[in-house]
């Protein structure tokens, strides 16, 4: 595996990325949502008609159920890029120098891959520095302390944030190679974000806890699903179909 490949290909793709509107306010507007706007909910909610607000015997269980939102964010924001990159360039014939190029079909896979998911988890951690500060100028007023950071903020933002970023890189690359359409290469690819709506659902309904110990095997069982995809992406990305049924 040659890095300076990947990382030349990656820069590229980045470039290019930067440059669709879309894709820039895609990556400032959902942050921004979740980190200002949750803060707002656990801050004015319940408030209306004298009520007290969120129990403050609530407001953890509250607080780290938020948090999930931020992987829901890494599972949904990469699939614009990927889709760019992949299916753009394939509707665009641009895919066709780069694999003339002596770059192999991983270090390809490879710098795609950093280039869809690096934006969404930076964009990601940034606006989370935002939601804990927010949230602490909350919570020092009703649990008396700062809530965050915390075992279970680490554990989402420096592990199943990057590991759904990868996942859903690796889902995306699958769609890519069925479809020809940039619009339905988003949209299939954001397919990716509802078993991680499943788990938010159930972490607010109380039927899962995302402790220490739920999101270590969270974040095992996405390791799995990330290595079996990359796999399964190496697969499907076979360069001679690409120069003649893609083109």
């Amino acid at each position: 595996m040659n890095r300076r490949i990947v990382s030349t290909i990656a820069a590229k793709d980045l470039r290019l990325a930067v440059t669709r509107r879309s894709i820039r306010y895609s990556l400032i507007a959902f942050p921004l949502l979740v980190s200002i706007g949750l803060p707002l909910v656990t801050r004015f909610a319940g408030h209306r008609n004298g009520g007290q607000g969120i129990p403050a015997a609530a407001l953890p269980r509250t607080l780290d159920s938020f948090v999930f939102f931020f992987v829901i964010g890494a599972a949904v924001l990469p699939t614009a890029i990927a889709a760019y990159s992949l299916v753009g360039e394939k509707i665009d014939r641009s895919l066709e120098p780069l694999l003339a190029t002596p770059a192999g079909d991983g270090e390809i896979l490879l710098g795609k891959t950093l280039a869809a998911a690096l934006p969404p988890v930076v964009a990601i951690w940034l606006s989370s520095v935002v939601f804990m500060v927010l949230s602490d100028a909350f919570t020092r007023d009703r649990l008396h302390r700062d809530y965050f950071p915390n075992a279970s903020a680490w554990l989402i933002l420096l592990l199943v944030v990057p590991l759904t970023a990868l996942g859903s890189v690796g889902f995306s690359v699958l769609v890519s190679a069925r479809v020809t359409d940039v619009r339905a290469g988003q949209q299939l690819g954001a397919l990716a974000v509802l078993p991680f709506m499943g788990v938010y659902i159930a972490a607010e309904t109380g039927g899962l806890t995302l402790d220490s110990t739920g999101l270590l095997v969270l974040a095992g069982v996405l390791a799995a699903v990330d290595a079996g995809l990359a796999v399964l992406s190496r697969a499907v990305f076979r360069r001679e179909e690409i120069l003649t049924r893609w083109a």
